[in-house]
């Protein structure tokens, strides 16, 4: 079973072309996977006016559910899909979001008795605001509670990005076995410095500007308001200071009102999406790395911005300390705009500081690439194939 070549599949609601943390940490592992030489096909919902080139994607119809950002839930009613489920031979199953797919990976789990794997991606409770009507009500917060637990149960083992995750899982009443995985990146790629870089040039930011760099979905829970609220006191000690958004989201409009409003609006610049390819150009602008969220869980972001050599300031998040070390490559605050600000400002004022930083970021990335959480999830796949065939448990529907 070591040496052996495994046929797996993936079953996501969140997949190329999207743009998000779970669908690129798909890409690359599957990616990975494959340069080991296992098969990986992927089941995924389809996406408006995408076509798909890996025969091994495979799309469900599918219902839009959100625009900003476009978000589509899949709906298991093809006979082609069936067919094609029918006849491929599958050692293991590995979902990566609960909704209906995660249902449909289980179910398929559940008749050919082979093992169930879930990488809890998403703190499904931190995200009941997008439930619409439903957020607002007083019992939203059990069910998600509730919805977060059972579906873990469903499956063999469960998979969290960061440790962050194993007691708020166990809270939700899971039982299963909860693995850390870190997610991983191609770290090759951020560590080379790019031969050409036209951000500056681009945005005409002078090029001895300090840059404050965020890279994600723009959405509330990211509390991207905060870094807004933060920079005006950075700005005010370092004029030529800009701070820079490189995605998009629902909370975009909110945010370009705030900084339109802001004295310093001149010098907060909002990129929108920008193409992978040109993420290692746009880290290695920047001079510090910065984040406000509490609701992450393993952030490619972050893991980015460390392999391109950013200094880190970020409000205090467990997801994150093991990537950011007080005092060593970046800060921890509160999320408390004086404490930050201030500590944005001791990296910009103290170059030798910010060097030391620089090179403390790349070393600790070395610890998050792809070939290692695909090696790492191969153990843990074997390890499960064992225990399938030695005991023949299969997970059971909760009662």
């Amino acid at each position: 079973m070591s040496d052996a070549s495994l046929h797996l599949g993936f079953f996501t609601d969140s997949y190329t072309p999207q743009v998000n943390g779970v669908a690129i940490s798909m890409q690359l592992l599957v990616n990975s996977l494959r340069a080991k030489g296992h098969t990986v096909h992927i089941f995924a919902p389809r996406f408006r006016g995408w076509r798909d080139t890996d025969p091994h994607v495979h799309r469900l119809p599918s219902r839009r559910y959100m625009d900003n950002p476009p978000f589509d839930i899949a709906l298991p009613v093809s006979p082609a899909i069936w067919r094609t489920i029918g006849r491929l031979k599958f050692d293991l199953l590995h979902m990566h979001t609960p909704l209906i797919l995660g249902g449909l990976a289980f179910g398929i789990a559940r008749r050919r008795h082979i093992p169930l794997i879930y990488t809890y991606h998403t703190a499904i409770t931190d995200y009941v605001h997008y439930a619409g009507a439903l957020a607002r009500a007083p019992f939203t917060p059990r069910i998600a509670r509730w919805f977060s637990g059972s579906t873990a149960n469903l499956c063999d083992e469960i998979v969290v990005p960061s440790a962050k995750f194993q007691p708020l899982l166990r809270e939700h009443g899971v039982h299963r076995p909860i693995h850390v995985v870190p997610n991983g990146i191609d770290l090759e790629v951020f560590y080379q410095t790019p031969t050409q870089n036209t951000f500056r040039q681009t945005w005409n930011i002078p090029p001895d500007a300090p840059i404050l760099l965020s890279v994600g979905r723009l959405a509330p829970e990211k509390r991207l308001d905060f870094l807004i609220e933060a920079f005006s006191a950075v700005v005010r000690q370092q004029p030529q200071a800009r701070l820079i958004f490189a995605g998009d989201g629902s909370a975009r409009a909110a945010l370009e009102k705030q900084a339109a409003a802001s004295a310093y609006a001149a010098r907060i610049v909002f990129l929108g999406m920008v193409e992978r390819a040109r993420l290692p150009e746009l880290f290695h602008t920047a001079t510090v790395y910065v984040s406000a969220s509490t609701t992450e869980v393993h952030p490619l972001s972050m893991i980015e911005a460390i392999a391109s050599g950013l200094p880190v300031v970020a409000v205090r998040d467990e997801a994150l300390t093991e990537m950011v070390l007080e005092g060593v490559n970046g800060h921890f605050t509160p999320r408390e705009a004086e404490p930050f600000s201030a500590a944005i400002l001791h990296v910009l004022s103290d170059p030798s500081a910010r060097h030391a930083y620089q090179h403390a970021s790349r070393e600790i990335s070395r610890r998050y690439s792809v070939e290692a959480q695909a090696e790492t999830l191969l153990t843990l796949y074997r390890h499960a194939l064992e225990e399938k065939s030695r005991t023949g448990t299969v997970a059971a529907l909760p009662i």
